[in-house]
């Protein structure tokens, strides 16, 4: 009988084990609900663990994510780079710093896209317009190297299987660092669309030529032109 009793504890302490855990996986938040808010590119690498930071934020790149799967900020110059790269990329840099006016609060949308739950990869779509100054993105391809019949107003350049991570800070509930990852997972579609807002496959680039990286987000408590202002 003493045993019986012994072996009903040790299944019953088991049980609470397992509850407890299980309630902390359930209460764990959805991917989605931890990217949202306003994020400022603190960190980037290439693929070969250099800092280009500089190369990809001018004068600073920061974001907006929504819960409408919406992404709004200053993020040209950072998908313009990951798409084109190339040998060319610091003679076009002197011209996106004129064609996306983010001094004047100009900025870019996109949108992200994460499954239910907790995934560790989600899509990114960048809607890619340069706006007001010199030609625009226009003259900006032209540099990268874009045939004259591939150049479109607007570009959405679409990112999926981009890893994400969103570490606790030091074992407490905070999350406010996120890091995107395009790595030899993630995989890449570029179109346009046309006067109905039909999708139209974009040629005018290989899928297979974007750059990959590892970029750093510090999540910020004020708004985007807050930080965009701070930087110029």
């Amino acid at each position: 009988m003493k045993k019986n009793k012994f072996f009903l504890g040790i299944i019953a302490f088991l049980a609470i084990i397992c509850i407890n855990s299980c309630k902390k996986i359930e209460e764990e938040p959805p991917t989605k609900v931890l990217m949202q808010g306003t994020w400022e590119l603190t960190a980037a690498e290439n693929a070969s663990g250099q800092n280009i930071l500089n190369t990809v934020a001018f004068p600073v790149t920061a974001i907006q994510l929504t819960d409408d799967n919406g992404m709004l900020g200053s993020q040209g110059p950072l998908f313009t780079y990951t798409v084109y790269g190339g040998s060319q990329w610091v003679t076009a840099s002197a011209k996106i710093k004129q064609a996306f006016d983010y001094a004047n609060f100009r900025f870019n949308t996109g949108e992200f896209f994460v499954e239910a739950g907790n995934p560790t990869r989600f899509t990114v779509e960048a809607k890619l317009q340069a706006t007001a100054l010199a030609g625009g993105l226009t003259d900006v391809l032209t540099i990268l190297g874009v045939g004259q019949g591939w150049l479109q107003q607007v570009i959405y350049h679409k990112f999926i299987d981009v890893k994400v991570t969103i570490p606790k800070v030091d074992n407490t509930e905070e999350r406010n660092t996120m890091i995107w990852e395009f790595d030899n997972q993630t995989t890449a579609a570029y179109n346009y669309k046309d006067g109905q807002g039909n999708i139209i496959l974009w040629g005018g680039w290989p899928v297979n030529n974007f750059s990959k990286g590892k970029y750093t987000f510090t999540k910020r408590i004020t708004g985007l032109n807050d930080i965009i202002t701070a930087h110029l």
